[in-house]
């Protein structure tokens, strides 16, 4: 059976990868942050519809539908396009982690995602 590898060199490599993580972790936030600015947008746009809809202003509501919804909607796929390309460059380097001190992902992770702040989960 393999020999659990120790904390302190997987801790060792983590902080040998700091600058990678960090770039990592601010592409993962700044990717957050274009998802959520395209839900805002898509929701405005949706509320539009709906207030058209309520005002039997059907023509108006149709045309935001195939304008403002349709464009906001693409840019949603866009970014969260973006935030899945970042979600696997998190994956590849806690990945080259664990290659490099001969553990698991599962062993490595923890010790990658402490120093993330993309990592904390936020109370709901």
């Amino acid at each position: 059976m393999a020999e659990k590898p120790r904390p302190e060199s997987i801790i060792s490599i983590v902080n040998a990868k700091s600058a990678d993580i960090e770039q990592t972790d601010q592409t993962i936030i700044h990717e957050a942050v274009g998802v959520t600015m395209a839900l805002d947008q898509l929701r405005d746009s949706l509320n539009l519809v709906e207030t058209h809809l309520n005002n039997r202003e059907f023509a108006k509501a149709s045309h935001v539908g195939y304008q403002e919804v349709a464009h906001n909607f693409v840019f949603l796929q866009r970014t969260l396009a973006g935030i899945q390309s970042a979600a696997l460059q998190k994956e590849s380097l806690i990945s080259s982690v664990a290659q490099e001190a001969n553990a698991a992902y599962e062993d490595v992770a923890p010790y990658v995602e402490e120093r993330m702040e993309s990592a904390v989960k936020k109370p709901v």
